[in-house]
């Protein structure tokens, strides 16, 4: 089933006045259309012509651009539309994309849609975005083969079991078949390529949507974790909840990507605070850079890099090439800083130290030396681990992280009105 989705509309020549039909692309998906993405960054995507005075425009059409690579999804705002028509067209848009991708690809991220102004718009923030991460790859755990080769060295295969096991015996999880045969159809479930592979081995297997299940996969997420391999760690803490929701009825589709019928979507903010902008400027090394976080948390969003390049950009139109540099230098040292502390093994390592921590002191001090917590990746991860502690019954934990989102959201908010 094609991702991306063109349609037929009749759009009216800005330079005759002539009624034209055309066909735009309404949904892009980047990976599966790459010569879709490359139009759009050379500004030829949904470019109509008019057939009477041969005039040629970008139509201001609305468009959802999903880059799975960069994990971001990019609604364009078309000109002049009234915004219930406009929010009600991207919810349309994002129920199909969602629908059209296959389950292991709806992600969290998918709910997170920036808004920008008609297609020019997305691609600013296209352009913006790749020049950022260019030469780096962001961590993408799924459930697949990749995941499957590292699970090996966690759960050995049978004939060098009994060799690794005096080596690594606090990783192996098999102190007898039945514990064996378990893991092996854990890894099985990890290198499912679709739905039907996975029930599949779900059948063959019961044992996996039991207690002794979850307590397996509990264990080798762990010994993942401690060993360093945060990607199968990061998938088998995946495959714990959605064996869980299965436990209790539910479905594989991930409990981030559920709600989407109720998501709102808000748009980014376009622009940095003046004083977190004048932090930024003043600072000259990774500890200052650091160190304007913790005032300005804001910084550590993925729209505040946008909001320095536009900047940028502004400076090189008024001729001082000067300042355009320096911010450009700014901005990458912000970008890295944004990569240690930003991904998802760090930001949950960060958040479960919050969920232990019981004194105000104790809470204050955390927040103040880990700022990525007053974002809102961090609200998103206690979204989503409040979703899985209900899906699993561990109503405390639930409560606990819910309680904990709306703190952040409080502090958050008071930080923001001071600056």
């Amino acid at each position: 089933m094609a991702v991306s989705l063109n349609e037929s509309t009749r759009i009216i020549c800005p330079n005759c006045g002539r009624r034209v039909d055309a066909q735009v692309w309404t949904i892009v998906d980047a990976a599966e259309r790459p010569d879709l993405g490359e139009a759009l960054r050379n500004e030829q995507l949904n470019c109509v012509r008019c057939p009477t005075c041969d005039a040629r425009w970008v139509a201001s059409t609305a468009l959802l651009y999903h880059d799975p690579t960069l994990r971001r999804v990019y609604f364009a705002v078309p000109a002049d539309t009234p915004e219930h028509r406009w929010r009600e067209r991207a919810q349309e848009l994002l129920y199909a994309l969602v629908g059209a991708l296959p389950d292991e690809q709806r992600l969290p991220y998918l709910g997170d849609v920036q808004l920008e102004q008609e297609i020019a718009g997305v691609r600013r923030a296209v352009l913006r975005r790749e020049r950022v991460r260019r030469g780096t790859a962001p961590a993408q755990p799924s459930f697949g083969k990749p995941v499957e080769s590292v699970l090996g060295a966690l759960t050995p295969a049978p004939l060098a079991r009994e060799a690794q096991r005096e080596e690594a015996p606090q990783v192996t999880p098999a102190n007898h078949p039945a514990d064996t045969a378990l893991a092996d159809a854990i890894g099985a479930l990890l290198a499912a390529d679709d739905a039907d592979e996975f029930q599949s081995v779900l059948t063959a297997n019961p044992a996996l949507l039991t207690d002794e299940g979850d307590a397996l996969v509990h264990q080798l997420a762990n010994a993942a974790y401690n060993q360093g391999e945060h990607t199968v760690s990061n998938a088998l803490r995946e495959l714990r909840a959605t064996l869980a929701r299965l436990r209790t009825g539910g479905t594989l589709l991930p409990p981030a990507a559920e709600p989407l019928a109720n998501e709102v979507l808000e748009q980014a903010p376009t622009d940095l605070s003046t004083r977190a902008y004048q932090a930024v400027l003043q600072s000259d090394s990774p500890g200052t850079m650091a160190e304007a976080t913790r005032d300005y948390p804001q910084l550590l969003e993925p729209w505040a890099d946008d909001a320095l390049a536009a900047r940028s950009d502004a400076a090189l139109e008024e001729g001082n090439e000067r300042l355009a540099q320096a911010i450009e230098k700014r901005r990458e040292a912000l970008a890295e800083l944004r990569e240690q502390v930003g991904n998802p093994t760090a930001l949950l390592a960060i958040v479960d130290m919050l969920l232990t921590t019981r004194s105000d002191d104790a809470r204050a001090e955390l927040l103040a030396s880990n700022p990525v917590l007053l974002t809102d990746s961090a609200q998103a991860a206690l979204a989503n681990l409040a979703a899985s502690a209900q899906a699993q019954g561990n109503a405390q934990l639930a409560a606990n992280a819910l309680a904990s989102r709306t703190l952040l959201r409080t502090v958050r908010a008071g930080l923001e009105a001071s600056s």
